[in-house]
Parts: C-alpha cells; sequence; structure tokens
C-alpha cells in the first residue's frame, strides 16, 4: 500500500506542474519497475477519492513518459508478438503502422506545409482512420476489463481517444491559418505517439492478464465488424493472418469438452449468443421502439407485431397466423407475392418505401431474415414515422 500511495504521490505531484525530470528521476530511484495492474489501480483510486477523469486524462502524458521503459510486465507480450492472427498481435502490429504513417507520411507533409498544404489535410484524414483501431479497443477489449474490475485506464483511454478525434476533425477545418493547423496537427501527432505507447506499454499487459483464449476469439471473430487500419503489408497481422488464427481456435475449443448447452429459454429468460433479457425486458423493449416491428414467416404467416403506444399502422392479434396476402388491400398483393418471392430467391435482402400522408413521412423497410446458413426464415417489417426526424435533422444541420 505505501508503494502504490508513493505512486500516487509523484502522479499527483505532476499534476500541480512539478518538473517531469524531476518527477521522472524520483521514479526511477524508489520504484525500479512497476506493473501495470499497479497503475490500473492508482487510477481507479484516484478516480474513486473524486479526482475527475478529466484531470488524469490531462497528466496521462506525463505520466506515461514515467512509466515509459519501467514497466515490469513488457516481457510476458513476447510470446504474443510472436503469435500470427492473435487480437492482439494485429493491435500492436497495427500500432506500428501507425507509427510508420507518421513519421513516413504526415511528418514529411507537415515539413513540406509551405509548398503544398492540401497534402497535410490529405494525410490528416487517413489518419482518421485509426478510429477503427480505438473503437475496436474501446468496443471489444474495453469490456473485458471492466468486468474483472479494471476500470480506470479504459475511462481514461477512451477520453484520449476523443481527444484525438477532435484534433482529427479541428485540424482539417478551412478557417485555420497556417500556424493555427500546424499547432494542432503537431499537437495530433504528440496525442496519438502517446497513446501509441500506452497501449503497448500499459493496457497491453493488463489484457494479456484479464482475457481468456476463449474470449480472445470472440474478440476476433467481432473484430472485421468494426474494421482494421494501418496494418496493411505488416506480417502476420492481414485479415488472412486473423482468419486463420480464428480457425486454429475454433479447432482448439471443439477439440476440448464442450458441455451441454443450456436452454434458450429458462426461467423466463430468452437467451441469445449476445446475452439475455427476460421475456416481459424484451416485450417492453420493443414496444418502446419508435419503430413498429412485424414478422412474418417462410409460410408467410404473420407471427408477431409490437405494440408501441403510437402504431403507424393500426394492427389487432386477430392477425396473428393470418396469411400475410390477406392483411393487404387486394391491388398490393401482387407486390407483396413479388417482394416474396426475391426474397426467397435470394435476389434481394430489404426493401424501402416511403408513404407520404398529409405531413406525415412513412418509412416502411423490409427485410429478408435468414439463419447462419442462409436460409430464408422469414420477413421482418419496420415502420416509423419520420417527419419530426427529417425536421430535427435540418434544425442540426442550421447549427
Amino acid at each position: 500500500m505505501e508503494k502504490k500511495n508513493q505512486l500516487r504521490s509523484l502522479i499527483q505531484r505532476l499534476h500541480r506542474g512539478e518538473d517531469e525530470n524531476t518527477i521522472k528521476k524520483e521514479f526511477k530511484e524508489q520504484f525500479g519497475t512497476v506493473s501495470s495492474s499497479q497503475i490500473a489501480k492508482l487510477e481507479q483510486e484516484l478516480i474513486v477519492e473524486g479526482m475527475p477523469i478529466e484531470e488524469i486524462q490531462s497528466l496521462c502524458n506525463v505520466h506515461a513518459a514515467v512509466f515509459e521503459g519501467s514497466v515490469e510486465d513488457i516481457h510476458v507480450l513476447d510470446k504474443i508478438d510472436r503469435q500470427w492472427g492473435h487480437p492482439l498481435f494485429v493491435f500492436r502490429k497495427e500500432n506500428e503502422g501507425i507509427i510508420a504513417f507518421i513519421d513516413e507520411k504526415l511528418k514529411p507533409a507537415l515539413q513540406a506545409f509551405d509548398t503544398d498544404p492540401r497534402d497535410v489535410i490529405a494525410m490528416v484524414k487517413e489518419l482518421g482512420k485509426i478510429d477503427r483501431h480505438y473503437s475496436r479497443k474501446e468496443n471489444l477489449l474495453f469490456p473485458y476489463l471492466e468486468k474483472k474490475g479494471v476500470t480506470g485506464p479504459p475511462k481514461v483511454m477512451w477520453g484520449k481517444d476523443d481527444e484525438v478525434r477532435a484534433l482529427i476533425k479541428e485540424s482539417q477545418k478551412d478557417e485555420l491559418t497556417k500556424e493555427e493547423r500546424i499547432a494542432v496537427v503537431q499537437k495530433l501527432i504528440e496525442e496519438v505517439e502517446s497513446m501509441v505507447k500506452k497501449e503497448n506499454e500499459i493496457l497491453s499487459p493488463l489484457l494479456l492478464e484479464h482475457i481468456s483464449e476463449k474470449d480472445w476469439l470472440v474478440i476476433a471473430e467481432s473484430s472485421p465488424e468494426i474494421g482494421f487500419a494501418f496494418n496493411g503489408g505488416i506480417e502476420g497481422a492481414s485479415p488472412s493472418d486473423a482468419m486463420h488464427w480464428i480457425e486454429s481456435q475454433r479447432g482448439k475449443v471443439l477439440s476440448e469438452e464442450v458441455p451441454e448447452e443450456e436452454d434458450i429459454v429458462t426461467d423466463g429468460l430468452l437467451k441469445f449468443p449476445s446475452g439475455k433479457l427476460t421475456i416481459e425486458q424484451m416485450k417492453h423493449m420493443m414496444n418502446t421502439s419508435p419503430m413498429d416491428f412485424t414478422f412474418i414467416d417462410e409460410n408467410d404467416n404473420v407471427l408477431y407485431f409490437s405494440e408501441g403506444k403510437h402504431p403507424v399502422f393500426a394492427r389487432t392479434r386477430t392477425i396473428i397466423g393470418r396469411d400475410v396476402r390477406n392483411c393487404h388491400p387486394p391491388k398490393a398483393v401482387p407486390i407483396v407475392e413479388q417482394m416474396l418471392k426475391d426474397f426467397k430467391e435470394g435476389v434481394k435482402d430489404e426493401e424501402l418505401r416511403f408513404v407520404f400522408m398529409g405531413s406525415k413521412v412513412l418509412s416502411i423497410r423490409y427485410f429478408a431474415v435468414r439463419d447462419e446458413e442462409g436460409k430464408y426464415v422469414g420477413t421482418l417489417e419496420t415502420t416509423e414515422e419520420i417527419s419530426g426526424l427529417l425536421e430535427e435533422m435540418e434544425r442540426q444541420k442550421r447549427q
């Protein structure tokens, strides 16, 4: 506890503005090495004690410089850095790509600003792809730390990520003067380079400590949905390398004894791969949505519709089990039949229509619902009155 308090004191002194080099020297003399877990606990303690996250963010770069080269558990990453396709391998290799892009593209463009200022803006726009890297971290990696009680570093890092996003947006504004643009881009480079250090030296060991191999597989399978950035041409970090790792892990999981699956519905709970809800929660969630939902099965019979407070079209429970053709006027039946035929044959997967009723604008969308094998299992219809949304969109555009 004493060492932890001493470490906290050093960071607080940094926040008060004491000389960074002096603090860094004291840190090395007093501590020598420190684990990323201690850093995580310290940040959480400061937050619990009432220090605003914004204040921790303000000293984040400074204490990252203090910890540089002093984290004792960096060596545990050696194994991961040889494991091609592993999500953390790819994540860390993206950091190599980010630094290479800054050194080889952005910094030279900044130096040549006088001759071609447009190149700086183009390079900053390209750097904007870093959002994919940060989004995977925030939405795929942080949840596993938070489940294990590690909440400090995710909060601080997410805040710093947003600072980078804001700087990318700021540096592309037309009204900036030359000096202002250079200053913003230089600050952007500093923040990105600092985050690379924090991810490599503080976050990576934490992830290895708290994420299981089974969970890494879930992360790997979900990663393509968000996307990758700056990993092109880096050996072992390509999408095909990531897929090869996924297949090797799936084989490993399948070779192990798999417990019998739980019932999909147990004790009033509907269990999905992505979570579970009580039947009451599911009902109220669907009925709260501004969209009306209707589902028909593969035989074109109505199985379900939501019962929101303000339905776009009146529906009664007597339509349950009814052939959807009988729910439409005769002149609309050929259109419905053609759409269902296209869905079933795989000609299309969705259809969108707008209906104008006085001042109201109705958005009606139809989606072919397919299982994991691509087999058609029904059609989902969503209906929403969107005139208010369109007005709000125009209002915000004028701001």
